[in-house]
């Protein structure tokens, strides 16, 4: 079988969706090619069985020309692919659609966004699967759902408690007003011994407001200078998991897939997440008041109470959301 995918971005180092460059190694090991249709294409190694095409968004496309582009490869492409696989923007679905019907290529969609949409309404109605890391991925619970895990990569991030940095807390994520950085900035404001590293900047005009309020609360409550805030590149992020003395976390999104990677490297994680209460043991689960308490308790954990829970957190991902089980039951449900 061939496999046809179309993302948003193809670059290993991107700070976001650096992630999806294993996934698509993690694919090519399954279907006998496939092809990649992505917005914006940058670093990248990828199996010689794996056709990378670049729809041009970083060159300065207009969403006219990309789309014109996407129309030109999926027709010129058809005998390469026998199966659709759209990530994350359900509007390629649409877009895609009245080809692919014709073409009679079967379209699945991959979606881990709580919040819905118009387009992923309607490209539910043409996708045979919705693919989604938890039974919180999804907006409203739709009969198409298959839950396949997260798919983190287990062989790379692993415990290493020897960098471990006491009292050091760490945060991951883009700075948005869904993470909710206020709760975690008055949670440290109550543990004077500790820092906060919050790995993740700014995208939209948006963002840099929240960014801007959330530098002014810092300096308000007197902790600017325990604080540090910017992307970290996904080749760096699993240091920064086994660094951590524990990982802060409000978001109150889908389940957040950083959760997960600090799991799988051993990393006590406290939320407030109703999602992430689904995956992490009691003494994780968190309120906004109660955050710095349930930190304060995690971090009083003695080193073999501590090494218990890091064990149980690596086997709840291994078990549950590791890429390789990930990919295999993505690929199980397309056949």
């Amino acid at each position: 079988m061939r496999l046809l995918i179309i993302t948003q971005t193809v670059d290993s180092i991107d700070p976001i969706l650096g992630f999806f460059h294993d996934w698509i190694r993690a694919f090519a090991s399954r279907f006998e090619s496939v092809v990649v249709l992505a917005q914006s294409v940058g670093s990248s190694s990828l199996p010689h069985n794996v056709m990378l095409v670049d729809l041009g968004k970083d060159t300065g496309k207009s969403k006219g020309m990309q789309t014109v582009s996407f129309w030109k490869e999926i027709v010129a492409r058809r005998a390469e692919y026998d199966i659709v696989f759209v990530h994350m923007t359900p509007i390629w679905v649409l877009l895609g659609a009245p080809f692919w019907i014709l073409l009679r290529k079967p379209m699945y969609l991959w979606y881990e966004i709580k919040r819905g949409s118009w387009k992923l309404t309607i490209a539910s109605f043409f996708v045979k699967k919705i693919f989604a890391a938890s039974e919180h991925g999804l907006p409203t619970v739709n009969r198409k759902q298959v839950t396949v895990g997260h798919g983190i990569d287990c062989a790379k991030f692993v415990p290493a408690p020897e960098k471990r940095e006491k009292n050091h807390l760490i945060a991951v994520g883009r700075v948005t007003t869904i993470k909710h950085y206020e709760v975690l900035a008055r949670a440290v404001s109550k543990l004077p011994h500790c820092t906060l590293t919050i790995a993740g900047g700014t995208i939209t005009k948006s963002d840099k407001e929240t960014e801007h309020a959330l530098k002014e609360l810092f300096h308000s409550l007197g902790i600017a200078d325990r604080i540090e805030m910017g992307w970290v590149s996904p080749n760096d992020i699993q240091t920064l998991f086994q660094r951590a003395d524990c990982m802060v976390h409000a978001s109150q999104g889908g389940l957040d897939k950083v959760v997960l990677q600090a799991m799988a490297c051993g990393c006590p994680v406290v939320s407030t997440s109703e999602a992430a209460k689904s995956v992490l043991p009691p003494e994780c689960h968190a309120t906004p008041a109660t955050m710095a308490e349930k930190v304060e308790a995690l971090l009083a954990l003695s080193p073999e109470k501590r090494d218990t829970l890091s064990r149980e957190l690596r086997s709840i991902v291994e078990r549950d959301h590791s890429l390789s089980q990930c990919i295999d039951r993505i690929v199980f449900s397309m056949q």
